[in-house]
């Protein structure tokens, strides 16, 4: 996932400093997003527990789901402490504007990477993020998902600690919840890393447009 979330993979010769700016912050988030996706793996094999009627085991599954996003929070919120403290956010933002034209090109990235189907979002979504972007850069953006990402922890960790004496009824509208909201925090996630790495290169917002599209 690393190479997924990393927003610079490969900066111009002489941007040596950047390159080091770019790791300090990135390096978090690979932890943070490994550490999210195995508690999406988790609440998955949930689901399949509940199938087979093991409500003992699904309740620990719930109770590593909230392990991992506690996890997962640490690092993405060091990251952003990170990058404050070290002004990595106007630098972004900047190479974002230049990679643009002048604005950063939020809506034709997600727009190329939808074509190509890189990321879910539907025209609603697409314009909520360019907002985001315009008024806050991605300090704004990556500040929503880890609020996002915290509510979800909240909630996790309120179920996990009640959820071995949990009623049926609980389960069958909790563990759908669960699946949903981890889906629109990844959906968001990803939306971000497509924008922060096609969206400084012009040429693979390009590249993204021609892809096949698996839409009719």
């Amino acid at each position: 996932m690393s190479r997924v979330c990393n927003k610079a993979p490969g900066l111009p010769d002489g941007s040596i400093a950047e390159q080091s700016l770019y790791e300090r912050v990135d390096g978090p988030i690979a932890t943070g997003s490994a550490h999210f996706m195995r508690a999406g793996g988790e609440l998955h094999l949930m689901h399949a527990d509940l199938e087979l009627n093991d409500q003992r085991q699904a309740a620990l599954r719930v109770r590593c789901a909230a392990a991992a996003v506690r996890a997962a929070l640490v690092e993405y919120r060091t990251s952003h402490r990170i990058a404050q403290e070290l002004g990595f956010y106007p630098v972004h933002d900047e190479r974002l504007r230049v990679a643009g034209g002048g604005t950063a090109p939020v809506r034709e990235t997600l727009g190329a990477a939808r074509e190509s189907d890189l990321v879910q979002l539907d025209e609603t979504d697409v314009e909520t993020l360019a907002l985001r972007y315009e008024a806050g850069g991605d300090e704004a953006a990556y500040g929503h998902f880890v609020t996002a990402l915290t509510g979800f922890s909240a909630d996790l960790d309120d179920f996990s600690a009640r959820a071995a004496e949990a009623h049926p009824a609980d389960w069958q509208r909790l563990a759908w919840q669960f699946l949903t909201a981890f889906d629109r925090i990844r959906i968001y996630g990803q939306a971000l890393a497509v924008i922060n790495i096609l969206g400084t290169t012009p040429s693979a917002v390009a590249g993204a447009g021609h892809g096949r599209s698996n839409r009719t």
